[in-house]
């Protein structure tokens, strides 16, 4: 859908001005959704009216998670300690990409604070609610821009994943949602999570994620995680096996396991080797992930810490935790981060993906909690979802739709690949776009119109 809006306003079927408008109407007819936290309309229209009609994404209304600086606009980073922020002065390498390519920036989308939990909620903006059912979460920390892309209120926004933040509400959803390999898409500024957070790309199919990642691929400067140009090989390959493992935790909601099994038929009907496999981490890896994160924000936030009572509650609980690690126990989990990686690397080798639920759990209110229970596991904090390891080992991984819950709410199938070998998540993606295709948004809302 990207590439043929691009393409209708290069070749003057649509302008982008129409567009624009277009976005600015969709976004205040579902203003209940609270997907869209602050709107840059006068900045778009004027963007717009000026637009020399070039680029890969010319024309294109952007939405940008309210982590990521945007030049003229405040970034709060969904907290009150940003609330009365200046306008940022420089782009994020992502936003000016983006731009460059000639997609247009109309607004801010939600997100928890400092992008740290499950839930798009925080005491400045609100709730964030599911445009597929309005009694759950559209998932964290990117759930503001998945919620807008599935309720159509514009045809691109920008995702970033640190634990899960691309895969988790893309998966809830019903997106598509590809975390790179570390390193693929360059940063201008050192998150919080230093070594974990990147850049993804979230779309309706795999062509939009495609179009999106070639444009914010790239190194930066300062950024020694990035990597040359090309370096991940992104076009869409079939794997040489797909590993299944039913979930990296105690259990998994018999509902999400029923939809895990029929997209692993589908895999098969496609000719796809399926081999089954125990889970190759556990909570353990969760928890270190959660020492070295926890510790990192903690440290970031240390020249506020007399600002903490300001905090978001599980906000503060997560940044007092991480104050109270030690050095030891921080390098201890770095330690095993790098022998969990090595694990990965040996599993999937060159051409193997492995495949299982992106989350545990089919849905969690706008506000939270995180569901602790899953099939016969019940007060298990680290049960909900299968990601952060990924962030740790620095391998690409998808989300990709795979059917509902109960209630409405969406299932993803996590693909994990080799590292640098992100095309072959897509591969699997592919296949199941083709053989299972799924809505392009949430029922009752419009899909983004593009010209004939």
């Amino acid at each position: 859908m990207l590439a043929e809006l691009a393409s209708a306003v290069r070749d003057g079927r649509v302008s982008p001005t129409e567009l624009v408008e277009e976005s600015l109407r969709r976004i205040d007819a579902t203003a209940d959704l609270n997907a869209v936290v602050r709107v840059e309309a006068e900045s778009a229209l004027a963007t717009a009216a000026a637009h020399d009609r070039s680029g890969p994404l010319a024309g294109i209304p952007l939405l940008v998670k309210d982590m990521t600086r945007v030049a003229g606009s405040v970034t709060t980073l969904g907290s009150r300690l940003h609330a009365e922020d200046p306008p940022d002065r420089v782009d994020d390498v992502v936003v000016a990409r983006l731009r460059a390519a000639g997609a247009i920036v109309v607004g801010r989308t939600n997100s928890p604070e400092f992008a740290h939990t499950l839930v798009s909620h925080n005491s400045l903006h609100g709730p964030t609610l599911n445009p597929w059912n309005a009694d759950a979460s559209p998932g964290g920390s990117s759930g503001g821009s998945t919620a807008a892309l599935a309720a159509g209120l514009a045809p691109l926004a920008t995702t970033s994943d640190g634990g899960g933040s691309v895969r988790i509400p893309a998966a809830v959803c019903g997106l598509l949602g590809l975390k790179p390999t570390t390193g693929t898409v360059g940063r201008n500024l050192l998150p919080r999570w230093i070594e974990f957070s990147t850049q993804g790309a979230t779309g309706r199919s795999v062509d939009d994620v495609l179009l999106e990642l070639e444009v914010i691929a790239g190194p930066a400067p300062g950024d020694w995680t990035s990597v040359p140009p090309d370096t991940a090989r992104t076009e869409p390959e079939r794997p040489r096996r797909v590993l299944a493992c039913r979930t990296f935790r105690a259990d998994v909601d018999p509902v999400v396991e029923a939809a895990f099994e029929q997209a692993l038929e589908v895999l098969r009907s496609d000719g796809l080797e399926v081999q089954r496999i125990d889970a190759p981490s556990s909570a353990t890896e969760l928890l270190n992930w959660f020492t070295i994160s926890a510790a990192e924000l903690a440290q970031s936030l240390a020249d506020r810490r007399d600002d903490w009572d300001r905090l978001d509650t599980s906000t503060r609980q997560m940044v007092e935790f991480g104050d109270a690690i030690t050095i030891g126990q921080y390098i201890e989990a770095q330690r095993s981060r790098h022998a969990l990686g090595a694990r990965f690397d040996e599993l999937l080798g060159h051409d193997a993906v492995l495949v299982l639920p992106t989350v545990n759990v089919q849905w969690w209110p706008p506000m939270g909690p995180a569901p602790d229970s899953a099939g016969t596991a019940t007060g298990d904090p680290t049960i909900a979802v299968n990601t952060p390891e990924i962030n740790a080992t620095g391998h690409p991984a998808a989300s990709v739709p795979i059917g509902f819950g109960d209630t409405g709410v969406p299932i993803g199938l996590q693909v994990v690949a080799p590292r640098f070998r992100d095309g072959l998540a897509l591969g699997v993606a592919r296949v199941v776009e083709r053989l299972r295709p799924w809505p392009t948004v949430a029922p009752g809302y419009e899909p983004f119109p593009v010209p004939d």
